[in-house]
């Protein structure tokens, strides 16, 4: 495959997400669960952010209360880009862009996972997953 394979054949499109509203200890819960580093954040189906294991690792060395806190205080907000345009993007690429474009802006944006836009969903993709594209 290489760097030049597009990275939507490792996107998770079922990736776990929680509620704007699920405090931090659900947060932490669910990436236990599922033994992920990210969630997406939604309302209703719609993505409103990402959170990440250095967001909940910030607020437990910050002392917040993980039965007060919500997810909507911790996370990345983001509105997907697209032709609708975008408010508060966070960190994401189109799943036809390469595995080489995906890890230049992680590397830029100093951030291991990436919402991407698909047709009609938005999935995850970590550094971790366009590794294995590398290699193969």
């Amino acid at each position: 495959m290489g760097l030049n394979a597009e990275i939507k054949s490792v996107v998770n499109w079922d990736a776990p997400s929680v509620d704007i509203e699920d405090n931090l200890r659900k947060v932490i819960k669910k990436m236990l669960e599922h033994k992920a580093s990210a969630l997406a954040v939604k309302v209703g189906d719609k993505v409103a952010g990402v959170v990440t294991d250095m967001d909940v690792m910030d607020c437990i060395s910050n002392k917040e209360d993980l039965d007060e806190i919500k997810a909507s205080k911790f996370m990345t907000a983001c509105e997907l880009i697209n032709d609708k345009g975008v408010k508060t993007p966070c960190v994401q690429l189109d799943e036809s862009q390469s595995v080489e474009s995906a890890l230049g802006v992680m590397a830029t944006a100093g951030v291991h996972h990436l919402l991407v836009a698909g047709e009609k969903t938005a999935g995850m993709v970590s550094v971790h997953d366009l590794l294995k594209l590398v290699v193969e």
